[in-house]
């Protein structure tokens, strides 16, 4: 029988998507998460008066830029937030952390904030880039909070 390991996109993927509803069921958010393969939506999110934002959640374990789509578009709208999951080479490791980055799609969908790859269809966000330049969304909510309270 083949040995089932944790490093591989499909555990990578959804241990990120259950990591996430954790915390946001931990911060006491209305949060549901949807399940199937071919989803379009990872996580909903509800504030009081029943406006919806959407979490696209996106893990990855190594320092690997993270997948966004084949589309040759970077997804954006007000009420969409990406969770950029990273897992530092520690996946199997339980007892290591895992750091999260929740940033508005708006931000993330302005010119030089995303890359397209040369065949001019493969969006990912580099991983670099996003540690540099958005340590104030690490490990945060801050932003769905706002986002939240004002809609």
């Amino acid at each position: 029988m083949a040995t089932r390991s944790a490093d591989n996109n499909y555990n990578t993927n959804l241990a990120s998507e259950y990591l996430m509803m954790s915390l946001l069921c931990r911060a006491g958010k209305d949060s549901y998460l949807s399940l199937g393969n071919k989803k379009g939506v990872d996580i909903i999110v509800k504030n009081k008066s029943g406006n919806i934002c959407i979490i696209e959640v996106k893990g990855v374990n190594k320092n690997n830029d993270w997948l966004i789509g084949n589309s040759g578009v970077m997804p954006a709208q007000a009420n969409l937030f990406y969770a950029l999951v990273g897992f530092e080479g520690s996946i199997a490791d339980v007892t290591a952390p895992a750091k999260f980055y929740l940033i508005p799609s708006l931000l993330l969908s302005r010119e030089g904030e995303f890359k397209c790859a040369g065949n001019l269809k493969t969006i990912y966000l580099s991983h670099k880039y996003i540690s540099n330049n958005y340590g104030n969304y690490r490990n945060s909510f801050k932003c769905l909070d706002e986002y939240l309270e004002n809609n």
